[in-house]
């Protein structure tokens, strides 16, 4: 079993999904247990031999993690399933498990890298035939997240989602009262948001405050414009488009304040961050949700909560793009029949439940599965605030991704320095961009 070490902390928020009991109702599942396979006979959801299922999360997420997540809630609804997670680390990676002719039955991974590895190890394996002899329901799946896989696996189904997650707006109640300042509301714009932060920025008994800190790479990763890194008819990255100074305002925007560039100048120039959060010297922070087993909010020495991310003006019931993980099962899996059925257990109301209350955003439509939202863990927390935007389109997902996206990632801090504008900064990018596409397309 390969391991890589991640922070132990994580699985705190997770422990409660173990605890999804046997047996759901048909009705729960999506559809009776008697689906007709393409044979004309029964396929049925049980599993009554045993069988050794071999999973792989490419994410660094541990196992004794995975167990809390997923594993064992999937080895008390099927007791003759034994799981065997084949981990990867620094030594040990996928493509290492694939060449050595090692047997995954499910895969997981999160959207920023599942069409990144996927179909370039060549292991897609479509399960919509799957879907119909098992009756799946994908209609109580949240639309916008079969439609990313299909948007990017050509009509095919390589993956499902059982997990999911957004960008949200966290905030420090104590900075608010300190300040006389009233708390972010759901449903509010960038503008009332800049507004907001700027009276937020200012020293007091020799402590600088800074009113809004952003994670720049999921602001730009999770654009609620939906806007792809690299066109789909040129093959160039898109950064000549307009659009891209509306996302990347919000970066910049908030540091014109003289209050905040005061706050930088304190950091040596660099940008307020989630550790300022942490701190308590961010007011607000706009990033992607991590709260569940995350250290830093269970000794968090403040009283925080949520807010729904902010929104544009002309399009101000429109948040941010869903961050799915995935569940595939690959081509060469030995076990396809039994890794799917497992899957289906996942994506049922009651496992989804279970998550839910734990922490863990459901991917169903369910609105009683999604007002269970952290209802274990987090009483008083305005959780619902991740359910309150429309999730923008999922980007059109491509392998020169990452690399596009760092030419413009590396231009956040001038930008909010002033050292740089965003027409120059954005034309750098394209630059920078398009020539590591031609460069990693010649290889």
């Amino acid at each position: 079993m390969f391991k890589k070490h991640v922070t132990l902390s994580v699985v705190l928020g997770l422990l409660a999904a173990a605890a999804a009991g046997c047996g759901g109702t048909d009705k729960e599942n999506g559809a009776g247990s008697g689906a007709a396979d393409a044979g004309g006979g029964k396929a049925t959801d049980t599993i009554d031999k045993p069988v050794t299922i071999d999973i792989t999360d490419a994410g660094g997420t541990t196992a004794d993690q995975l167990d809390a997540l997923f594993g064992n809630a999937i080895r008390k609804k099927f007791p003759n399933v034994t799981i065997n997670y084949k981990l990867t680390n620094k030594e040990i990676r996928l493509e290492n498990l694939i060449t050595a002719g090692e047997n995954i039955d499910i895969y997981t991974r999160s959207i920023g890298s599942f069409f990144n590895e996927v179909p370039v190890f060549k292991f897609q394996y479509d399960l919509s035939a799957m879907v119909k002899t098992y009756g799946l329901d994908l209609n109580r799946i949240e639309p916008s997240l079969i439609d990313s896989m299909k948007n990017n696996a050509d009509g095919q189904l390589w993956g499902l989602p059982v997990f999911n997650t957004n960008l949200v707006l966290y905030y420090n109640k104590d900075i608010f009262d300190k300040f006389g300042v009233a708390y972010p509301k759901d449903g509010m714009t960038w503008p009332q948001i800049y507004d907001t932060a700027k009276k937020l920025n200012r020293t007091e008994n020799g402590v600088t405050y800074v009113g809004l800190a952003l994670s720049g790479q999921h602001q730009i990763k999770l654009n609620s414009l939906g806007m792809p890194y690299v066109d789909a008819k040129t093959g160039l990255s898109t950064y000549d488009d307009e659009k891209w100074k509306k996302i990347f305002e919000p970066l910049y925007v908030p540091a014109e304040d003289p209050g905040y560039r005061s706050f930088m100048a304190a950091k040596g120039d660099k940008v307020a961050d989630s550790q300022d959060f942490y701190d308590s010297k961010a007011a607000m922070l706009g990033t992607i949700q991590h709260h569940a087993g995350n250290a830093n909010f269970a000794k968090a020495g403040f009283n925080w909560d949520m807010a729904s991310y902010p929104t544009y003006p002309d399009s101000p019931d429109v948040g941010s793009q869903s961050y799915p993980t995935y569940f595939a099962i690959p081509s060469f899996a030995k076990n396809k029949d039994d890794a799917f059925k497992i899957i289906k257990y996942l994506l049922s109301d009651e496992f989804q439940t279970e998550a839910s209350k734990a922490g863990n955003m459901t991917v169903l439509k369910n609105p009683d599965i999604q007002k269970a939202y952290g209802t274990n863990a987090y009483k008083g927390k305005n959780l619902q605030a991740a359910f309150h935007n429309k999730f923008a389109p999922v980007m059109r997902k491509t392998p020169y991704d990452a690399d596009v996206e760092k030419a413009a990632t590396q231009h956040i801090v001038n930008l909010a320095t002033g050292k740089i504008d965003i027409n120059t900064a954005l034309r750098q990018a394209k630059d920078q961009a398009d020539k590591k596409i031609a460069e990693l397309k010649a290889k």
